[in-house]
C-alpha cells in the first residue's frame, strides 16, 4: 500500500525528509538529464525512507501472520483454528481499549506539546496506563477462565496473547507519537524475527502444534520486540520505566470516553459475527469465516498501521489549519486504498481454484468459501474507504461523532448479524457486517467533508 504525503513533518534525526513531495517542473533543466546513476539514487531514497521502511517493516508482520494463518489452516482442526481466530479477536478488543483510552491521545495530544518536560510527564502518565490496562487483562483473563473452567493451557495462552498485544500497540504508537517510525520498525521486525524463531523450533522439536503453545509464542515474539522499542526510544535512562499520576487524565478522558465507545462499537461491528458465532455455536462454526477472512487479515492490518502513523501529522497540519493538505491526503490515499483491494479482489476471482485447492480443500470442503470470501472482499472495500476519513476525525480529536456512527453501525451489525444466524447458515451473517461497513464509509465520508469545509483556512 502507498500514499502520497502532502504533509511535512520534519525528518527523525540523522535521516533525510524523503516524506515530504517537492513540487518540480515537470521537465528537468537542459543539461540535468536522468542519469541511470540519478535514478538508481533516488530509487535507493525512496527504498530507505521513514514510509517505506515503516509500511516494509509492517508487511513483514502482516506476511508472517498470513502464512502463520495458511500453516494452521493445513495442520490443526477448525476447532482449534477456531480458538486461535478467535483469540486474535479478543485482542483487536483489548487493543481498542488501549488505542482509545491511552495510544490515541498519545499521538493526537503529546506531538503538539512544545515543552520538553510536560510532554515527557504527559508519556509518563499514559505509559502508566497502559500498565494498570495490562494487569487488568491478566487478572480478567485467568479469573474468568477459573471461573468458566476452561483448559488451562488455552487459558493461559490466550491471556497472554491478549494483554502483550495489547501492550506492544501503545509500544508502537510510541515510536508514531515521537514522528520516530523507524522505531516502531525495527520492533516489527525483531517481532517477526523472534516469531520465526520460536514457532520454528515448536514445529521441529513437538510432533503436533498446540494452540496455546502458539500463541504463548507469539506473545513473548511481542515481549521482545517491545524491549527492542523502548531500548531505542530511551536507551539507558530510567524513563523505561517512567510512571505518573493519572490525575490529569480527566481532561483527556472528556473526549477519550467518547473514543472508547467508538473504537469498542467500531470492532463489534466489523466483528459481530464472531463474538455472536463463538459464543452461541462454538469455534467450530466461526473457524470456516475465519478462514475467508485470512486472505483480507495483512490489507486490515496495513490499514491500521496507516492510521496510526498518519494521525499525528494531521494532528500538527489541522493545528495549522492546512485543511486543503489534509483535504488533498485523504482523497489520494482513499482512491489507492479502495483501488488496491479491489485489484486483489480481481485476482482472488481469477485464482480462486487453486487458492481454494490449496487452503481448503481439505479442512473446509463441505464449506460455502467462495461466497465467504466473496463477501469478505466486498466489505473490506468499504472497510478501505472510509479508513483515510476516520484517521482526519480522530486527528480533529471528533470522537463524539465517530462514536455516534460506529453505534448505529454496530446496532446495526449486531441485529441482521443475529436475524441471519437464527434464520439461516452462519455465512449468511457476513451480510450484516456488509451493511454496516457500508453504513459507515458513507456517514464518516460525509461527516468528514462538512468539518473541512466549515473549517477555517489561513489567510493567504
Amino acid at each position: 500500500m502507498s500514499q502520497v504525503d502532502t504533509l511535512s513533518t520534519g525528518p527523525e534525526p540523522g535521516s533525510s525528509p524523503t516524506n515530504t513531495v517537492v513540487a518540480t517542473d515537470s521537465m528537468p533543466p537542459t543539461g540535468s538529464g536522468f542519469s541511470p546513476s540519478k535514478i538508481v539514487s533516488k530509487g535507493l531514497a525512496l527504498a530507505t525512507s521513514r514510509l517505506a521502511l515503516s509500511v516494509g517493516a509492517q508487511a513483514l508482520v502482516s506476511g508472517f501472520h498470513f502464512a502463520l494463518n495458511l500453516l494452521l489452516l493445513r495442520l490443526v482442526t477448525p476447532y482449534d483454528y477456531g480458538v486461535f481466530a478467535f483469540a486474535f479477536v479478543l485482542a483487536m478488543f483489548a487493543s481498542a481499549v488501549n488505542n482509545a483510552l491511552i495510544s490515541t491521545p498519545l499521538t493526537v495530544y503529546t506531538p503538539v506539546i512544545k515543552d520538553a518536560s510536560h510532554r515527557q510527564e504527559q508519556e509518563a502518565m499514559f505509559s502508566t496506563l497502559n500498565l494498570l490496562l495490562f494487569a487488568s487483562l491478566i487478572m480478567g483473563g485467568l479469573a474468568y477462565a477459573y471461573w468458566a473452567q476452561l483448559d488451562t493451557g488455552i487459558s493461559w495462552g490466550v491471556t497472554a496473547f491478549v494483554a502483550v498485544y495489547s501492550a506492544r500497540h501503545y509500544s508502537r504508537s510510541a515510536g508514531y507519537a515521537r514522528m520516530k517510525p523507524l522505531i516502531t520498525a525495527s520492533g516489527d521486525a525483531v517481532y517477526v524475527g523472534a516469531g520465526l524463531l520460536i514457532v520454528g523450533t515448536l514445529l521441529l522439536t513437538r510432533d503436533d502444534l498446540p494452540i496455546s503453545a502458539v500463541l504463548l509464542a507469539l506473545a513473548g515474539a511481542n515481549l521482545v520486540a517491545m524491549v527492542v522499542e523502548r531500548w531505542r526510544l530511551h536507551g539507558n535512562t530510567r524513563r523505561w520505566f517512567s510512571l505518573a499520576k493519572i490525575s490529569s487524565y480527566g481532561t483527556v478522558w472528556e473526549q477519550s470516553r467518547w473514543a472508547l465507545a467508538g473504537s469498542l462499537t467500531t470492532l463489534f461491528l466489523a466483528q459481530a459475527h464472531s463474538v455472536i458465532i463463538t459464543s452461541t455455536n462454538g469455534p467450530n462454526a466461526y473457524a470456516p469465516l475465519a478462514a475467508g477472512f485470512v486472505l483480507f487479515g495483512p490489507v486490515r492490518v496495513a490499514l491500521l498501521t496507516w492510521q496510526n502513523m498518519v494521525k499525528p501529522e494531521l494532528a500538527v497540519a489541522l493545528s495549522e489549519s492546512r485543511q486543503a493538505a489534509v483535504r488533498q491526503q485523504i482523497q489520494t490515499t482513499t482512491l489507492l486504498m479502495a483501488g488496491a483491494v479491489l485489484m486483489m479482489g480481481v485476482f482472488l476471482w481469477l485464482a480462486w481454484p487453486w487458492i481454494h485447492a490449496f487452503l481448503y480443500q481439505e479442512q473446509y470442503a463441505d464449506q460455502p468459501m467462495a461466497l465467504i470470501v466473496g463477501l469478505w472482499s466486498i466489505i473490506t472495500l468499504f472497510a478501505a474507504s472510509y479508513n483515510a476519513p476516520a484517521a482526519a476525525l480522530q486527528a480533529m480529536r471528533d470522537f463524539k461523532i465517530l462514536a455516534m456512527a460506529s453505534i448505529y453501525g454496530a446496532v446495526l451489525s449486531g441485529v441482521l448479524v443475529s436475524l441471519t444466524l437464527y434464520f439461516y447458515q452462519p455465512e449468511t451473517t457476513l451480510l450484516g457486517i456488509l451493511a454496516a461497513e457500508a453504513f459507515m464509509a458513507i456517514y464518516l465520508t460525509r461527516t468528514l467533508y462538512s468539518r473541512l469545509h466549515a473549517s477555517p483556512t489561513p489567510a493567504a
